[in-house]
């Protein structure tokens, strides 16, 4: 039978409990020993943190869990409520504080997060005026880059944002001031360029083109929608790597579309034409993508998947069978605004591009015939999309 336990044992128990009472408090070393714990402890703690506000108090900490949280910061992104569309979205609309100071603000968390990968200063004031030649050096992480529509830059700015990022692999200027010259800088500090978004980039001609395309081996996307001043000449001995190209709204000519084909890797080419009521953008001399071009383009891009040719009104029959006999790994096809595709033109895509999966067709801008687009579908069914 259990001894029951009696008075005076409960009484020395008592006494036992006052005693541990005393000793130092156990939290104590407890907490002493999280603090100690190695970085890649930390480290560990602060990637299983689930809410955004652990993560942000995890620096609250101390000095080291601080050091923790900023090397974990991977993304700065600035959001300014205001529309950036508005005049006055440059000239001092921004909240809670004054542009001079964002910019300082901003500089100096370039320098505490030293691991970003992902950085947008779309948005944002000038900051190249408070990072100095001798400022200790950051964003050698940073892969992933945007300037979109950051028009108070000049070129010597740019080329100084661009000696910051050495890694970069992907860069969006749209609507920039850059003209050759910060291409080229950009192509020099930044060889290990992918990708390029140069839309309405209206300064760059083919010059700068050149560089870039000389430079970057790697590069592997391309966009100069609306760049007016670009003849296609730059692409000439452009890598294999390059396999997509958006070349809307530019002046391409036939020396110039021999030139983007030099490298034979395309794989989605987008050639938008601006339409007769399309007034986006003016264009003194626009390019034509004939019948000849579309010949060039099949011949030298065997391995397209995607063709993008919107209001090319000047593509004839010779341009349709030469996509169907050379196409063969076409898979998507845009034909919206081509007021030449015929009923044999439809009939040679039906027949040589077997990997079809989309036409794009406008619902009266061609001259394909009500039976032609008929029989395209029933021969190709959930292939054919009327636009719009």
């Amino acid at each position: 039978m259990a001894e029951i336990p009696t008075s005076k044992s409960i009484q020395e128990g008592a006494a036992k409990i006052d005693d541990d009472d005393e000793r130092p408090c156990k939290i104590s070393r407890t907490s002493s020993f999280i603090a100690n714990l190695p970085g890649d402890c930390l480290n560990l703690i602060f990637k299983c943190l689930e809410t955004k506000v652990d993560r942000n108090s995890f620096g609250l900490t101390c000095h080291d869990w601080l050091r923790i949280q900023s090397n974990n910061h991977d993304t700065l992104w600035y959001y300014n409520k205001y529309n950036e569309y508005d005049p006055g979205f440059y000239k001092g609309k921004y909240p809670k504080t004054s542009p001079e100071n964002l910019a300082k603000i901003t500089v100096r968390l370039l320098f505490r997060f030293q691991h970003l990968k992902r950085l947008s200063l779309r948005g944002l004031p000038v900051i190249t005026d408070f990072v100095h030649p001798k400022s200790p050096p950051f964003g050698s992480k940073v892969e992933r880059l945007f300037l979109d529509r950051c028009s108070v830059y000049s070129d010597m700015q740019l080329s100084f944002i661009f000696s910051w990022f050495p890694r970069l692999t992907f860069i969006t200027l749209d609507s920039t001031n850059i003209t050759d010259k910060g291409l080229e800088a950009l192509a020099k500090c930044c060889s290990s360029l992918e990708t390029v978004h140069l839309p309405r980039c209206c300064s760059i001609t083919d010059s700068g083109l050149g560089s870039l395309i000389r430079n970057c081996r790697e590069l592997r996307i391309l966009d100069i929608d609306y760049c007016n001043s670009i003849t296609g000449t730059g692409f000439m001995g452009c890598a294999r790597t390059l396999t997509h190209l958006y070349a809307s709204v530019c002046k391409l000519t036939p020396e110039g579309i021999n030139a983007v084909v030099s490298g034979g890797g395309l794989r989605y080419l987008y050639l938008r034409m601006i339409s007769r009521g399309d007034d986006v953008v003016e264009v003194e001399e626009e390019c034509t993508i004939n019948t000849e071009a579309v010949i060039t383009i099949s011949i030298g891009c065997p391995l397209l998947k995607e063709l993008s040719l919107p209001n090319c009104e000047e593509v004839e029959l010779e341009g349709w069978e030469a996509i169907g006999q050379n196409c063969k790994e076409l898979e998507h096809l845009h034909v919206m605004g081509c007021q030449k595709l015929c009923d044999k033109g439809l009939l040679a895509i039906s027949d040589g591009c077997n990997k079809l999966s989309e036409l794009y067709v406008d619902k009266d801008k061609h001259s394909c015939s009500v039976f032609a687009l008929e029989l395209f579908e029933l021969r190709n069914p959930r292939v054919m999309y009327l636009w719009p």
